[in-house]
């Protein structure tokens, strides 16, 4: 990766580097420019949050240091993108997220009975010290309906919003009222001094899990969506609306053509969407969507691996820091994604499901966290992504392979000058940690990649 200005990222596409001595030439084209950048981020959903403010004995000192690791530019990654939870439980037991209506009303029409704690399972005051340290997106999210606007009557085990498409109920149809829940939702945090900037009201609707979760089919889906965005609009609010964070890329892909129906109105759902989000699990994300939307990859992790946190290579496992570094660099170059978000940034666990491991009072970033951060931390909001041409096409600047590569780098032509260029290395030596500046001579400079490492060059421009 190379950080060209503030507004410019070229991202090299990844590939294993085979082991070789000779001389790469890397030329920059800022000419060919393709997806702007929203960035990078994490969610602290299902009261992971709460392990971030000490629920397991985390200390305030190290509670300020894991927030700033996330959220901070200048001491951390500088994450861009924090995906909360719309609850939908009517209890905090375990880790259940609470509704803000977690009881019926008696019925879809009845007046609402809403409820907010300014605490939101944690996430509040954590969108709150995020905000603090800069961060500008703020993603709510809804894994399913409260259980009662359900066909099986429960948030858990999939189940379809009563009265979309093929699906009703006995209490009635509860579709307007979801969309009123959400809405309110977004109210109740711009009132309490912090704004949602996107709004989702799928989970992964293909699976049928014990946690909460909603199912849908792309022309169900496009149904809501027209609801929920004619009621935005209606209120007068300035959101970013998404969908549909299919489990897989290819099961986003497959819904895409019930949100491109055009209806009776001359629009179709995907006119009222701004962000079309899916994620990794089933199939990653190694092409683009088929959307004229933005897209991100919004849930991706290692679900199997016990913790890995000082590994950033060793044999390429699915929790070390080189395996997401590729993912990351994969799904910017082939699926053209603007944001990456992993799934949890801090969780008191021992598996690879964080990105940082809270035990008692330890805070241990993985080589995974870093591997985001070498991203985040330079490639900002408004970036643009830009080609860059390789005579070599092994070589990348995420060096796969066992031995250092030797590369001349041209910056492209440009109006302003980089005077020097600093490499920033992130390795199974180095987290996230800057080299000597190299001098750039007529545009150019040569650089020594490390053997298995991510590095991103920031150059200085006068």
């Amino acid at each position: 990766m190379l950080v060209k200005k503030a507004a410019v990222v070229s991202l090299i596409p990844a590939a294993s580097l085979a082991a070789t001595s000779s001389q790469t030439e890397i030329t920059i084209d800022l000419q060919s420019r393709y997806q702007s950048v929203d960035g990078f981020g994490c969610s602290q959903a299902f009261q992971r949050a709460e392990d971030i403010f000490g629920k397991y004995g985390l200390s305030p000192k190290n509670q300020s240091y894991v927030l700033d690791l996330m959220f901070s530019r200048e001491r951390g990654a500088g994450f861009t993108i924090l995906r909360n939870g719309i609850g939908s439980s009517n209890t905090s037991t375990s880790n259940l997220m609470n509704s803000i209506e977690p009881f019926s009303p008696g019925g879809p029409s009845k007046p609402p009975h809403y409820t907010w704690d300014f605490y939101n399972s944690g996430q509040f005051p954590l969108s709150l010290e995020a905000r603090a340290r800069g961060l500008p997106y703020i993603y709510a999210d809804a894994w399913s309906a409260p259980g009662y606007m359900k066909t099986n009557q429960d948030e858990n085990w999939n189940g379809y919003l009563c009265g979309i498409e093929g699906e009703s109920c006995p209490s009635g149809d509860w579709r307007q009222a979801y969309a009123n829940y959400l809405v309110q939702y977004v109210k109740f945090y711009a009132e309490s001094g912090v704004k949602v900037t996107h709004l989702g009201f799928l989970n992964e609707p293909q699976e049928v899990v014990s946690y909460a979760s909603m199912g849908s089919n792309g022309t169900q889906a496009a149904e809501f969506i027209k609801i929920l965005g004619q009621t935005l609009e209606r209120e007068g609010i300035d959101i970013e609306l998404t969908c549909c964070d299919s489990v897989g890329w290819k099961e986003q892909e497959d819904m895409i053509p019930g949100l491109q129906v055009i209806g009776s109105d001359g629009k179709s759902a995907e006119d009222y969407l701004s962000i079309v989000t899916g994620h990794g699990y089933s199939s990653a994300p190694t092409f683009p969507l088929s959307t004229k939307r933005r897209t991100w990859l919004t849930e991706w992790t290692d679900l199997s691996g016990a913790y890995t946190p000082y590994t950033f290579f060793a044999d390429g496992g699915a929790g070390e820091g080189m395996t997401w570094a590729n993912n990351v660099q994969t799904a910017f170059v082939n699926a053209n994604v603007s944001g990456f978000v992993y799934w949890i940034g801090a969780e008191n666990s021992t598996t690879n499901s964080g990105m940082i491991n809270l035990i008692d009072d330890k805070v241990i970033p993985s080589k995974r966290f870093w591997s985001l951060a070498s991203f985040s931390k330079f490639v900002r909001p408004n970036a643009v992504r830009v080609g860059a041409v390789s005579t070599n096409p092994s070589v990348t600047v995420i060096n796969n392979g066992s031995s250092d590569a030797s590369l001349t780098i041209n910056l492209g032509k440009t109006n302003r000058v980089a005077r020097t260029v600093t490499p920033w290395v992130t390795s199974n030596d180095y987290d996230l940690e800057p080299m000597s500046p190299i001098n750039v001579k007529g545009g150019s400079f040569l650089a020594t990649v490390p053997s298995r490492s991510l590095t991103s060059f920031v150059t200085e421009c006068g």
